[in-house]
């Protein structure tokens, strides 16, 4: 099940960075995160009924993997540990970051890790292009702003947009279940939670995390208009097969 689910996924996703038109790349986004979040609830379910609870653990254990975002002091790592975070939370995978933004360490189980790795490779590539194109248009010199500068605003923008929008997905795969289950049936939100409280504990753990990552309270903003072009041009993100040659631009 788990590989049917992925590989359907895949399919959504090449599907919405192989569309020119933006509403149907939105529903494939937004199709492909509500069916991470229902097989995520189908599969708490699963391991519930299981008589005896000991064998969850055997059923599918959990992992911890290293992921690397960039070399050190390379301007943009922030923001590519902020979009990992991003994804990670709407997938129940908790997250360790390393102290200078050169890799993170996701907790959790590994269909769940499999599903953040694909999105977030994905969408780094699509932030890094659409930045990309709109600096050869020149819309940083039109505010003055340094290049560099304008790409980091137009990030944090473009970040709020897929947030919400993964968010948003993830509540109607939950509401969709319940409204499918029927009032009898346990709540997808419990689920998660109980979950999510088993990834805590597998996390407290396995990590070695010592002091908290400084890098979460974001840029100050440089230019507010680079960072409402990310927020637009990221509401209509399309997602696709990974393509992590491409992270070169966000230098």
């Amino acid at each position: 099940m788990s590989e049917r689910v992925l590989d359907k996924i895949g399919k959504l996703l090449a599907q919405a960075e192989g569309t020119d038109n933006e509403h149907e790349a939105d529903a494939f986004v937004t199709r492909a995160q509500e069916l991470a979040t229902t097989y995520a609830v189908d599969l708490e379910l699963a391991r519930a009924r299981q008589a005896n609870r000991r064998l969850r653990a055997a059923e599918e254990a959990f992992e911890q993997r290293r992921l690397l975002i960039g070399e050190r002091a390379k301007r943009g790592n922030r923001q590519l540990v902020v979009l990992y975070l991003v994804v990670a939370h709407s997938n129940d995978v908790l997250v360790n970051v390393a102290g200078d933004s050169t890799f993170v360490l996701g907790f959790g189980y590994p269909a769940d890790l499999d599903v953040v790795e694909q999105l977030w490779a994905s969408l780094a590539t699509q932030m890094a292009s659409a930045a990309a194109r709109r600096l050869r248009a020149g819309e940083h010199r039109d505010t003055g702003v340094a290049a560099v500068s304008w790409r980091l605003s137009f990030y944090e923008g473009w970040m709020h947009a897929v947030q919400r929008r993964l968010t948003e997905a993830r509540a109607r795969a939950l509401q969709a279940h319940a409204e499918h289950e029927g009032p009898l049936a346990t709540s997808g939100a419990l689920v998660l939670r109980e979950k999510a409280e088993r990834v805590r504990e597998f996390h407290d753990r396995a990590s070695q995390a010592r002091g908290s990552w400084r890098g979460g309270r974001g840029d100050r903003q440089v230019s507010g208009s680079a960072w409402q072009a990310g927020e637009r041009d990221g509401r209509v993100a399309r997602l696709g097969e990974p393509e992590l040659r491409d992270r070169r631009a966000l230098g």
